[in-house]
């Protein structure tokens, strides 16, 4: 018996010991496992302030990678509301102890708390009920808020208010990472802290009753600093996030504004709270009370101004303003004017402003036109159409509050008329045309002796279209007078006049100037009147060039290679001659060649530009058309003087590097452009060409477009440069590319739209030639300020070898006349309405294999305004097109591969 009650006093001496270090184990492993609880700083509901860091922006939470957010700060842990007495015995663990004492210790610990030996889940507490261990729900969870999310889409106040709703419910809840509880409209239930319900085992659960209070300014700042801290955590849940104050604030006024009027009013409040379940932000206070607190002008809601100003005291924002009556500012300026574009964007304190245009910063824009001033003001200088658009102004590290400058930029109407002066008999018809062009589009009104024309006589008058041709019926004596052609925009008002006699004996009158047309053969130059079609003056390819002893093509037998033929400020016409490496000049009113200028090798392409007095020269430098091409610039063109060419500056110290020069040509809007555009060959890109100081000032990529230039054309509406693209290698069409003129920025890119552009002389239409195997399609789009609007197109079987732009006769605009490569047609087409005629019967084209230098096989020239007609080379003849009546007014044969056609003017009188 003795040997009995020792072996169990041995016994109870090693055991004790070790269940007590095994019971301190696992209490050490549990707390150590709630040492690492999530706390976000978005702490939704909770009445612990947001801290600041120095730089005044918000602390973000550390995410730790398969871990809970953990708050850096916050170390303590947490209570899991066990019994207080559980570690009361902690120190009986003594293994020095008489057996009797250690007998009677595990007695009474067993006795006094039987949990100490029973271990229960997450979510549970052990609790002696009769003297018996049983796992209950937790009935009390400590103060601490480490804020977490339950994958029931609620919020927590802690881990252990997760796991204690998941026991009392009888569901598994894990913590969600995804934050989704912190969104205000992805979450379904309140975020409210969760109170257990009545449980089984008996044991009352206490309660905590809301008392009535009201909402002070301690508790305000509170509500707000809680708000901004939602939406901190929706936007870094939505990945919005633009790491700035101001930002994050400006982002919350646009949630809030629901009817997004730019003002916060107290309906909208209370809907967001609803529709957002938010009424736990704060105890006392409501979203409403923002308007009690911050609608400084009292009218009862709050402007973005205001809501900045509320955050501001809490964050230091640097508030940034503007009006929402000054958002879109409307400018309207003339041609020629200088512009101070002033911006209303303001701040305390004052913010840098920057400026852009289609995304691009005009403070590095370069642009001696374009210049923002330190005061933030931007300053345009000489203004030009391609000067319309938008420009927006903001703060430099505020986006959000941008205000939009619209600039339109008009012109003074120009009026032409045409006869200046006849004479008609009684009893005859009569007709006046006028051409008015002018931005935006005039009215156009006939006038008799400064009064307004009564056209209801209808068998009297009749005004063509939009007033471009009068015609006056049954004429009698009362209607001699000076009839005008008046035009009026908001540019003014301008008008030209057409003289009526009517009289018995007709008075002479004769034109005052004439249109002839240089016509460029294997066998020299011929000049021709085309009314008539007479022969005016011929220059054979075996002449001696004056003051020389070259030829001006070579010897007999000799033909002449024509590279391009320009008209130079209607005094000269410059060609390009490849074979011989120069370039010829014929003057209008001697019809000799007056000077030669040599060139770099195979001179082809030649551009004038008129404000500067250039010609520009593209040489090919071999026979084929690739990419080692050079460039030069005959300066003083219309001069009467010995020209010399010279390189314009070269890039990356080479000259040889050029595949296409693309320069603007004269349009009716007498707009001067500024630059131009080079090519390499190959490359996704555009080299911009300052023409003035023959210099190159910027390059543009185009490789996000894939797009190699094949073609360009410029547009003064509104500054568009039109690019037809191709894929680098293949060849293969990628569609268009929209450029700015003025910043070069890629506006818009048209996969659908194919082919090459040609730019209407008004600028108003873009009309794309898209070639196929089997066929032409003609795409016509409208020039608007939003960029290119499509109109229609025109499929024909007609393989289309060149255009020319023809003044309509139903308006001031342009309709299209386009020769066919395979056939003996010419195909008209009016761009107002979509119509389509043939005239047939204009000869039989050159063969593609005769063309030379990439010209037409059969190109097709008009005379320009009040112009009747076109010409456009056959095989071995020369065809004249009468534009009005769409008929052949004579053919001038005896010509061998006529090649090339330029229009002159001659002043008679």
């Amino acid at each position: 018996m003795k040997k009995f009650f020792t072996g169990r006093r041995n016994m109870i001496r090693i055991v004790l010991p070790v269940l007590l270090l095994v019971l301190i184990s696992i209490a050490a492993d549990v707390n150590a496992k709630k040492s690492r609880h999530h706390r976000l700083q978005e702490l939704h509901g909770s009445n612990t302030q947001l801290s600041v860091t120095d730089d005044g922006t918000l602390p973000l939470p550390t995410v730790k990678p398969g871990d809970e957010y953990v708050q850096e700060s916050d170390v303590d842990v947490e209570d899991n509301g066990g019994d207080d007495d559980d570690d009361e015995n902690d120190d009986d663990d003594d293994g020095d102890e008489s057996d009797e004492e250690g007998e009677e210790s595990a007695e009474v610990l067993e006795k006094q708390n039987p949990c100490l030996v029973h271990y229960c889940g997450r979510g549970e507490e052990c609790a002696a009920l009769g003297g018996v261990a049983r796992c209950i729900c937790v009935r009390k969870c400590g103060p601490a808020k480490r804020r977490v999310c339950g994958t029931d889409g609620r919020l927590y106040d802690n881990r252990c208010e997760l796991h204690k709703s998941g026991c009392l419910s009888g569901v598994n809840i894990e913590i969600d990472h995804s934050l989704k509880c912190f969104i205000p409209s992805a979450s379904k239930a309140k975020n409210v802290r969760i109170l257990p319900k009545a449980a089984d085992n008996a044991i009352e659960l206490e309660t905590k009753s809301k008392e009535t209070k009201t909402c002070g300014s301690p508790q305000y700042e509170i509500m707000k600093d809680n708000l901004l801290l939602i939406n901190h955590a929706k936007l870094m849940y939505q990945k919005s996030w633009n790491n700035g104050k101001e930002y994050m604030v400006s982002a919350l006024f646009r949630y809030l504004d629901l009817d997004g009027n730019g003002f916060l009013q107290q309906d909208e409040l209370q809907k967001i709270t609803k529709q957002d379940k938010l009424n736990d932000m704060s105890d006392v206070c409501v979203m409403s009370d923002m308007i009690r607190f911050e609608d400084m002008d009292k009218d009862g809601r709050l402007g973005l101004n205001e809501f900045y100003a509320a955050f501001s005291k809490l964050y230091s924002l640097s508030v940034v303003t503007l009006e929402k009556a000054l958002e879109i500012n409307r400018i309207s300026a003339k041609v020629g004017d200088n512009v101070e574009i002033r911006c209303d964007v303001s701040g305390n304190p004052p913010p840098p402003i920057v400026w852009k245009r289609y995304s691009a910063d005009l403070t590095t824009l370069g642009d001696e036109d374009v210049r923002v001033f330190s005061d933030g003001s931007l300053y345009l200088t000489k203004i030009q159409l391609v000067h319309a658009g938008n420009y927006t102004c903001r703060a430099l590290r505020n986006s959000e509050v941008t205000q939009t400058h619209v600039l339109t930029v008009h012109t003074l109407p120009e009026v032409k008329v045409t006869p200046r002066i006849q004479s008609r008999r009684p009893g005859e018809k009569t007709s006046m045309f006028c051409h008015v062009i002018g931005e935006p589009f005039p009215e156009v009104v006939w006038l008799k002796n400064e009064e307004r024309l009564k056209l209801d006589m209808v068998h009297k008058y009749r005004v063509v279209g939009n007033g471009t041709e009068l015609s006056i019926d049954n004429i009698d004596y009362a209607d001699t007078g000076a009839y005008m052609c008046q035009a009026s925009n908001t540019g003014g008002v301008t008008r030209d006049i057409s003289s009526l006699i009517v009289q018995e004996i007709l008075t002479p009158t004769a034109p005052k100037e004439e249109r002839r047309f240089f016509a460029f053969h294997d066998w020299g130059v011929s000049v021709y009147e085309p009314t008539a079609c007479r022969l005016y003056h011929q220059i054979q390819s075996t002449d001696i060039i004056p003051g020389t002893q070259e030829y001006v093509c070579g010897d007999k037998g000799v033909n002449c290679s024509w590279g391009q033929a320009i008209n130079v400020a209607n005094r000269y016409v410059y060609v390009s001659q490849p074979l011989k490496d120069r370039v010829l000049v014929i003057s209008k009113i001697q019809m000799v060649v007056v000077d030669v200028v040599i060139t770099d090798k195979y001179p082809v392409a030649l551009h004038y530009v008129a404000h500067l007095d250039q010609v520009w020269v593209l040489n090919w430098r071999s026979v084929y058309d690739d990419g080692v091409k050079t460039i030069q610039v005959i300066r003083d063109a219309s001069q009467k003087r010995k020209h010399h060419t010279v390189h314009p500056e070269p890039i990356d110290g080479q000259f040889d590097l050029v595949r296409d020069l693309f320069i603007p040509t004269a349009q009716d809007l007498s707009h001067w452009f500024k630059y131009g555009y080079v090519s390499h060959a190959n490359q996704r890109g555009l080299y911009k060409l300052d023409l003035a100081n023959m210099r190159y000032i910027r390059s543009i990529d185009l490789s996000p477009y894939n797009c190699v230039p094949r073609t360009l054309q410029f547009s003064s509406l509104y500054g568009f440069v039109i690019i037809e693209c191709e894929e680098p290698g293949t060849g293969h069409a990628t569609g268009q590319v929209i450029l700015d003129y003025l910043t070069d920025t890629v506006v818009n890119k048209k996969t659908t739209i194919r082919g090459s552009p040609l730019v209407s002389p008004d600028s108003r239409i873009v009309v794309s030639i898209d070639k196929a195997f089997d066929g032409v399609t003609l795409v016509v789009q409208q020039v608007l300020e939003s960029g290119l609007k499509f109109s229609f197109d025109v499929k024909t079987t007609l393989m289309i070898s060149d255009i020319a732009f023809y003044p309509s006769r139903t308006t001031h605009g342009y309709d299209i006349y386009a020769s066919a490569a395979d056939k003996e047609d010419i195909l008209f087409l009016n761009l107002s309405n979509g119509k389509v005629e043939m005239i047939t019967g204009v000869g039989k084209a050159m063969l593609q294999s005769l063309t030379q230098w990439g010209n037409p096989n059969r190109p097709i020239a008009a005379s320009g305004i009040f112009g009747h007609y076109m010409v456009t080379p056959a095989d071995e003849a020369l065809f004249v097109i009468n534009g009005e009546t769409r008929t052949v007014n004579c053919e001038i044969g005896g010509l061998i591969h006529p090649r090339l056609v330029t229009w002159v003017t001659m002043q008679l009188q």
